[in-house]
């Protein structure tokens, strides 16, 4: 009886000890080659990139780097091999890069969703609409709901750039937000004029907020911290179609309507899930919440902290969240 008490000790002993060095770091370092993460220019993107850098590295005993890609050339980078991995693609942003590199192509592909829903909409600061009274702002457009009342007040937003139709601040070209065609669609005698950057936006919406100028914002998203910090109303739209975005197939969309509310997903170039498996099965193992992003948003953007270092100290706190992602 001892002996096979003994016996199952020891066996279970070695399961343990095994089971151990199966989720060690070394025993996830397959890939010959240092993984490339896009990285693209705004700062929930770099929530996500940072996160599985972090973990990839310290955890997986994976080499990863991040290399700067605009968020369209991106899918070429990862087509040619100049990228190994793209986190964060909002799907209504990306519907020719989906159809030529995934579905045509055939050189990129859908690597698990992220778990982040995030929506993008029109918005103006509310002093506009109901004042502020605190700091001696009047209403500017108290009928001001939707996108048939814009017009109504055309004065408040135009600016000499855009001559006699209403100045739209938007965020980055190549994000394939849709806006020129929008504003066509709904007829409405205004200009898109694009930031540049998500640095730039926001610097543009804080200046007109902290002087309680009036200000229309034709891409505003969330999660984001500038969301909580000031208040926002947005303006309504046409609701959401398949038909008006043109993803039923039939016919082009116009995008004459709202954004939708769409899960974030990741993608990857074709052939790398068999390079680097682990690698792979993490990016496919990642669910971070839009609550969970925004707090390492404003750990970044408001708390002045570094990506990484944010990574890491939401990580500390987070184990029992990012865990479960190992593969």
């Amino acid at each position: 009886m001892k002996t096979n008490r003994f016996h199952s000790f020891t066996m279970a002993m070695l399961l343990s000890l095994t089971a151990g060095l199966a989720t060690s770091p070394a025993a996830y370092a397959e890939c010959d080659e240092t993984v490339k993460i896009a990285e693209n220019d705004w700062t929930g993107n770099l929530v996500d990139i940072n996160l599985l850098k972090v973990i990839l590295e310290d955890e997986l005993n994976i080499d990863a780097e991040l290399v700067f890609a605009d968020y369209t050339a991106q899918w070429a980078g990862l087509a040619n091999g100049d990228l190994d991995i793209a986190m964060e693609i909002w799907p209504s942003f990306s519907l020719d890069a989906m159809q030529e590199w995934i579905d045509e192509k055939k050189k990129v592909v859908h690597a698990g969703d992220l778990g982040m829903v995030g929506s993008s909409g029109w918005y103006v600061p509310t002093y506009v609409i109901k004042g502020d009274e605190s700091r001696g702002i009047e209403p500017m457009a108290p009928d001001l709901k939707t996108w048939k009342d814009i017009e109504k007040y055309a004065h408040l937003f135009k600016r000499p750039e855009t001559g006699d139709k209403i100045f739209c601040i938007d965020a980055i070209q190549s994000w394939e937000i849709h806006n020129e065609d929008r504003i066509a669609a709904l007829g409405l005698n205004m200009q898109n004029i694009y930031a540049g950057s998500e640095g730039a936006l926001m610097a543009e919406i804080e200046s007109a907020y902290i002087k309680g100028e009036p200000l229309f914002i034709c891409d505003l998203w969330r999660p984001h911290w500038i969301q909580g910090k000031y208040d926002f109303t947005e303006i309504e739209l046409p609701p959401y179609s398949d038909e008006c975005y043109g993803v039923d197939g039939a016919l082009p969309g116009d995008f004459g309507c709202d954004f939708p509310d769409e899960m974030t997903f990741n993608i990857a170039r074709a052939g790398f899930e068999n390079e680097c498996p682990a690698a792979y099965q993490l990016l496919e193992n990642m669910w971070l919440t839009a609550e969970q992003q925004e707090k390492l948003i404003v750990m970044i953007d408001l708390d002045g902290m570094e990506p990484e270092e944010a990574a890491k100290a939401w990580m500390a706190e987070n184990e029992d969240v990012w865990r479960k992602w190992l593969p």
